[in-house]
């Protein structure tokens, strides 16, 4: 090929830099519309309905548990005054019910009782005092319908938390 010249390559066109910037925005934009979209907003705690007339009770040297016994109590006491006042029906009290008596109970003890059935707490030693008012209170929560009282299923869980 002694004759042919050679000749420089062609030069790419001005707008292929700009289509490659592009699509990387693309991917990435993609990549962090993906994140955001598929995880659920922070959870924001619910508040607490603790009546603001009662402080909890000051812990003494005989009762360490007096300021959660205080709490637990008051919480009880709000919860037959939302019923008595209607703003809550018996399944709801009894809902709260065992809330108030079920965070009294993982203070004391140290176990995770918010989640725990009646047989569990039977099983395990440190909570086996909780087990029947769990059972007492399944009923009226989550039957149909139920003879169970709100106000004895109060007077069980002021005793459970006074007498614990």
């Amino acid at each position: 090929m002694p004759g042919a010249e050679l000749v420089d390559p062609v030069a790419y066109a001005s707008w292929w830099p700009w289509v490659a910037l592009g699509i990387v925005v693309a991917v990435v934009a993609y990549y962090v519309w993906a994140v955001r979209s598929t995880r659920a907003p922070a959870p924001t705690p619910a508040p607490t309905p603790l009546a603001a007339s009662a402080p909890p009770a000051p812990a003494s040297r005989r009762d360490p548990y007096g300021a959660l016994r205080g709490t637990a109590l008051a919480r009880l006491d709000e919860v037959e005054r939302r019923y008595r006042a209607g703003e809550v029906d018996e399944r709801g009290a009894h809902l709260e019910i065992r809330y108030a008596v079920r965070e009294f109970a993982t203070g004391r003890t140290g176990v995770d009782t918010s989640a725990m059935t009646a047989a569990a707490a039977r099983a395990d030693r440190r909570t086996r005092r909780l087990a029947s008012l769990l059972e007492n209170s399944s009923v009226p929560t989550f039957g149909a319908t139920s003879r169970t009282r709100v106000s004895r299923s109060l007077e069980q869980a002021r005793k459970q938390v006074r007498t614990w």
